[in-house]
């Protein structure tokens, strides 16, 4: 996994961006945690490319996949949802 960032798209062309914008979403973040933040959002991307979800497995078998998502460790708590016509993965809103 290779760090893109917010709205470069992967080999497949999955990205993920900052719903509803970036300002609103990270604010004044510190820079460390911004790419804490874009590295774990690339991870989900490469996971949904692949119609994978991290907690409840296969994308393709979820009867509502465009519902709001948690992913949490011990650094941070955010909420995204993956759009898979689109291609997108939406950050929402983040809790460090």
């Amino acid at each position: 996994m290779t760090a893109r960032g917010e709205a470069v798209e992967s080999d497949n062309g999955w990205a993920w961006e900052c719903d509803p914008g970036r300002l609103w979403v990270l604010g004044d973040m510190p820079t460390a945690q911004q790419e804490l933040v874009s590295a774990v959002m690339d991870g989900l991307v490469d996971l949904a490319s692949l119609g994978i979800d991290p907690k409840d497995g296969s994308l393709y078998e979820d009867p509502n996949p465009m519902r709001l998502r948690t992913y949490e460790d011990e650094r941070l708590l955010l909420w995204y949802q993956t759009i898979p016509h689109r291609r997108r993965v939406y950050l929402k809103r983040i809790n460090l």
